[in-house]
Formats: C-alpha cells, sequence, structure tokens
C-alpha cells in the first residue's frame, strides 16, 4: 500500500524535475566547502530526500533489503536520467558524472538515514510495550 502522503512523492518529483530542467537555475561550481561544492552537497540531499520518502511509501513494518535496494536503484536511477535529460533536453544545462555519483550517493546516505531512524523508533516503540 502505497504510503498516505502520495502526493507528496509526486509533488517533490515534479519539483526535482523542474530544478533539475530549468534553464535559468545553473549552479556556481565556484562556491564550495573545501573541496566539496554546494551543488554536489544539494545534489546528494536532494536524492537522500527521495530515497526517504520512496521508502515511506513502500516499506512494510519489516523491512525489506529486496525494497530498500530497489529503492536505492530508483532514486539512483531517477537522478541518472534527470541528469541525461538536461544534456538532451535543454541548452544550457549539461550531463555531469559529478552530479550523477552525488545523486547515488544521497540515494545511499538517504536509505542509511531512514534505516537508521525507523529502527531506532521501532526498537524504542518495542520497549516501552
Amino acid at each position: 500500500m502505497l504510503f498516505k502522503w502520495w502526493w507528496l512523492l509526486l509533488f517533490y518529483l515534479v519539483v526535482l524535475g523542474f530544478l533539475s530542467l530549468n534553464p535559468w537555475l545553473r549552479p556556481n561550481p565556484e562556491q564550495a566547502i573545501g573541496f566539496i561544492a554546494w551543488d554536489l552537497l544539494d545534489h546528494a540531499v536532494a536524492y537522500g530526500l527521495l530515497s526517504v520518502l520512496l521508502m515511506s511509501a513502500f516499506i512494510k513494518r519489516r523491512r525489506s533489503l529486496a525494497m530498500t535496494f530497489m529503492v536505492v536503484v530508483a532514486a539512483s536511477l531517477i537522478g541518472v536520467l534527470f541528469e541525461y535529460c538536461q544534456y538532451w533536453f535543454t541548452s544550457t544545462r549539461q550531463f555531469s558524472f559529478y552530479d550523477a555519483v552525488a545523486n547515488i550517493f544521497g540515494s545511499v546516505l538517504g536509505v542509511a538515514a531512514f534505516q537508521g531512524v525507523h529502527g531506532f523508533l521501532f526498537v524504542t516503540k518495542s520497549r516501552h510495550c
């Protein structure tokens, strides 16, 4: 069963697509924290949140390794697809290998964060019952 806020996931995908393909929004590669560019950090956070939303949508009470893997793959593929769409459909944006890697990294981190928080809350609830 899809979680009751399925519209939030859909809305987030639309916003993510708009921000990824908008020709007027172009990151400034000069802005960085040490050796990490803000743009890469933005990508990791955006796809981390996407994977958290996907995990919330599709995970049952019992966590499934297969479902977790599919969420990472789905979020990563969406990130890589949006990178290719920048190359195919815009003249001012381009495919970036590093952005695609940041999308994948964010997807993995989002799933790990979800699993950590979800596991912590489940353990805390079961202790108090």
